[in-house]
């Protein structure tokens, strides 16, 4: 561990600044993540500083090495606990903080982290509800190295309260703490300041949204407003702890940014675009009411007015793909005349594209050209998502194509692997979105996105490649590397394998399984963006990118 505070350097120099990460580690007492513990590590008589000192796991950035503060916390965690991402997961974000230590001429820069403990995976659901000892170490493997001489589980709760009553004076268990600890870790654990309550309520919400690899990145936005408007429920102005610099709203206004901060940052990451912009939208509507100190009862009518304003996406990108389909594929020629065969090729289970699919066929089906529409779905694993919208397309089409005025509806599932032979002749390939890069217009969506629009623009050159999403989905202008790939638990794959008979997959000890669930495809490869406001271009998309980071710094800069 790099310690905080090194030697006293004269007063005559500079501030010498130095970024460091502070990572906690949590674990859940029960399934549903009713209560936590935090683990707290009494450093040992070997290191320079805060010897018998309670703390997180801390250490310097290396710019050298460390690519981002999420990879020196990783770093770190490794190296002072032996744990890695088998056994942990990277829980939360905290928003960073600078203080300038003028005793030592350091400007700190402090990069919170929260790390969640996985339970065993043969512990089971009996196990997983099972409360923990506090003070039990056994079975969590950690072995710590020489900077540590134990570690404890304790109450992060009764952690801050300690901390808020006695300062600086603060012990555990006979043991002080580290300086800043309180700092590093509201920041991972919102849930004190909130109170009991509406704290609970984050904790679960946020656990839900993480947890969560059934719903599409819409339906998630929506669930995070619905979660966002139960803490408000709690959360009122009347409620709220003011202070000498801030009254009851100003106090309330900085929770509910707080709240929708830890929504969109540590909720679905990889589907944080579509969170974030419907919690930024909410936020201008709740920040009028804000400035005009209105009625609290209006707080709850805006975000339901927000959650049905959502509702209403649906039917607007509906009739974008329906008149793109009409006026720019079938009218200008795009089918095949002498067979009349409208030819659609998609993958996964996007509820974006299975409506879409289904308002177009409805709505066209005794006004249309051509005879047959052909439906073509990739299946997509681990899950076999393929299997799930190609049934739903299939029953959802089975009152149509007993109609005689109708066009006949074939639906074929390819295996993710028949690419080529899944886009052959194909005329339209349809994706959606989970994420829009706003640097470049490039398209974060499900893993075999890729292979099956280079498949199709190879053998089908004149296919039309559209993405189906709403403007939510548009992230503010990082560059692709900022984004966090999502890796997630390889036990599904090898779960897929034995399910399937697959010969070999009882006996992968030591291979590295990689479940990455999204990848980007190039808007190069893009030939148009079907949005709830109409078709759009690379340049709609970053003008949508420039309006979510103005939203972006305008609501949570100052938190």
């Amino acid at each position: 561990m790099s310690d905080l505070q090194p030697e006293p350097t004269p007063n005559n120099k500079a501030m010498e600044k130095r970024s460091v990460v502070s990572s906690f580690l949590f674990k859940l007492c029960d399934s549903q993540a009713h209560t936590t513990k935090v683990a707290l590590f009494r450093r040992s008589n070997k290191v320079h500083t805060y010897q018998h000192h309670l703390a997180p796991i801390s250490g310097s950035i290396d710019s050298q090495t460390d690519a981002t503060p999420v990879a020196a916390a990783w770093r770190e965690l490794k190296e002072e606990t032996t744990l890695t991402s088998p056994a942990v997961k990277l829980w939360r974000k905290g928003r960073s903080f600078s203080f300038q230590d003028e005793s030592v001429g350091r400007e700190w820069t402090i990069y919170p982290f929260a790390f969640l403990l996985k339970p065993p995976a043969e512990g089971g659901p009996e196990a997983a509800n099972k409360v923990e000892d506090s003070h039990s170490d056994d079975g969590d493997g950690i072995t710590f190295d020489w900077e540590h001489d134990f570690y404890n589980w304790h109450d992060p709760d009764e952690v801050l309260s300690r901390l808020d009553q006695d300062g600086a004076n603060a012990t555990i268990c006979g043991q002080k703490l580290v300086p800043r600890i309180a700092d590093s870790l509201r920041n991972v654990y919102p849930e004190y300041h909130l109170g009991s309550t509406a704290g609970r309520r984050l904790r679960e919400g946020l656990q839900q949204l993480q947890n969560d690899h059934e719903s599409g990145a819409r339906e998630l936005a929506t669930i995070a407003l619905n979660i966002l408007k139960d803490i408000l429920m709690e959360v009122r102005p009347s409620k709220a702890k003011e202070n000498e610099n801030e009254g009851k709203w100003d106090a309330w206004w900085r929770d509910v940014r707080l709240i929708s901060w830890h929504l969109w940052t540590n909720g679905r990451e990889s589907m944080g675009a579509a969170i974030g912009s419907a919690l930024l939208s909410v936020l201008a509507d709740i920040e009028k009411l804000y400035e005009e100190r209105g009625s609290e009862d209006e707080i709850i009518r805006i975000v339901d007015r927000s959650i049905r304003k959502r509702e209403a996406m649906t039917t607007r990108f509906c009739e974008a793909l329906d008149s793109y389909l009409r006026d720019e594929v079938v009218a200008k020629g795009g089918i095949e005349r002498e067979k009349k065969t409208l030819r659609l090729m998609t993958l996964s289970a996007s509820s974006t594209i299975r409506e879409s699919i289904l308002h177009f066929l409805r709505k066209n089906a005794r006004d249309i050209s051509f005879e047959t529409l052909d439906v073509r779905v990739l299946e997509s694993r681990p899950l076999y998502e393929g299997v799930s919208l190609a049934s739903t397309l299939s029953s959802s089409f089975q009152s149509t194509d007993d109609d005689s005025t109708g066009p006949k509806i074939r639906v074929t599932l390819f295996t993710d692997n028949s690419a080529a032979l899944a886009a052959r002749d194909v005329d339209v390939l349809l994706i959606g979105a989970d994420r829009i890069a706003g640097s470049n217009g490039a398209v974060s969506n499900k893993t075999g996105s890729l292979p099956a629009i280079l498949a199709a623009k190879h053998v089908s050159p004149q296919v039309r490649v559209l993405v189906v999403s709403e403007l939510d989905k548009v992230a503010q202008a990082e560059a692709i590397e900022s984004h966090p790939e999502e890796d997630n638990d390889a036990e599904e794959v090898v779960r897929a394998w034995r399910l399937a008979g697959v010969k070999g997959a009882d006996v992968i000890d030591g291979v590295t399984i990689k479940n990455v669930y999204f990848e980007w495809v190039p808007a190069e490869l893009i030939d148009a963006y079907i949005t709830d406001e109409g078709v759009k271009g690379v340049a709609g998309i970053c003008e949508r990118s420039t309006w979510v980071s103005q939203q972006v710094h305008r609501f949570f800069d100052k938190l």
